[in-house]
């Protein structure tokens, strides 16, 4: 089943994630122990290559339906510092973004096999039809048997034509959405940032909330 996309209101998101001062972006934050946090476990691969993790996955995909679909938005991983590495960092940019690349492409394939259901789906149903009705006027000693194939034919291309409806305004059209979450997330900014700016960040965010109650 595709994935639901709902809206939320700006205010509510506003109270989820911060939002970048100087790019005026939301940031959707990740804190990690290590790079290979990142990739699935199970995948031999070169980081380049990997799989992302299920769970980090299925986190973005949350995370970015929750941010209006207008507003930009930054992926943000923090580190500890003792653990930055400009090699592991940059093969884990390409590999996240070579997963977002991979997802779009399946859902395009998606897309395809699914517009092809649709056409399909458009052509019976225009036949069954045209057949009931040429066929409903026939009478003689066939008339129970053809009776019967007529309203067969009429169910058929109804329920057909339902199908093809279904297929393209809610399956195809969660498809596409999710196609454009992961497309917004491919033109992202993607940082790597030490573990201490986060905290630093939460700080001076918490100082301000409490500003505001006094």
């Amino acid at each position: 089943m595709p994935m639901r996309i709902k809206r939320r209101k700006k205010t509510d998101t506003i109270n989820l994630y911060n939002i970048d001062p100087e790019t005026k972006a939301y940031m959707i934050e990740v804190s990690l122990e290590d790079y290979s946090e990142l990739f699935n476990g199970w995948d031999a691969s070169p980081l380049r290559r990997k799989d992302l993790e299920p769970e980090l996955i299925d986190y973005l995909e949350q995370a970015a339906t929750e941010i209006p679909k207008d507003e930009n938005v930054e992926l943000v991983f923090y580190l500890p510092q003792n653990m930055k590495d400009p090699d592991k960092e940059s093969k884990s940019l390409a590999g996240i973004r070579n997963n977002f690349k991979f997802v779009i492409f399946l859902i395009n394939k998606t897309l395809r096999l699914n517009y092809r259901q649709l056409a399909a789906y458009i052509m019976l149903s225009i036949l069954f039809l045209i057949g009931a009705y040429v066929f409903r006027n026939i009478g003689g000693e066939y008339a129970l048997f053809v009776s019967i194939m007529v309203e067969g034919l009429f169910i058929g291309g109804w329920f057909l034509l339902w199908e093809a409806f279904s297929l393209f305004f809610f399956e195809s059209h969660e498809t596409r959405l999710r196609k454009k979450l992961y497309q917004k997330m491919l033109s992202s900014n993607i940082y790597f940032k030490d573990t201490l700016a986060k905290e630093l960040e939460t700080t001076k965010t918490e100082a301000k909330e409490d500003a505001k109650l006094f």
